[in-house]
């Protein structure tokens, strides 16, 4: 069983992912804002380039939620998983 003081170092590290997640998401804002600046500009390849890391990004932060979602559900029952 995990001690409270694990506890607390394991529920940061979930804020910690969230933050993270969040600013993913930021950073998509930004792209878009960029994306539009591209097109403006008639710079095609840039716009690839950038709907190519979009997909990377969206990947990488479905992944990170489902994983904070799994492994949070896991210590919240209080499971040792060693």
């Amino acid at each position: 069983m995990m001690s409270a003081e694990a506890t607390i170092r394991l529920e940061h590290r979930f804020d910690l992912l969230r933050q993270i997640i969040s600013d993913y998401r930021v950073r998509l804002q930004a792209m878009e804002e960029e994306v539009i600046h591209l097109f403006s500009s008639n710079q095609l390849s840039a716009i690839s380039q950038k709907m190519y890391e979009k997909q990377q990004i969206e990947t990488f932060i479905d992944q990170l939620e489902e994983f904070v979602e799994v492994w949070e559900a896991v210590a919240d029952m209080g499971i040792d998983q060693r």
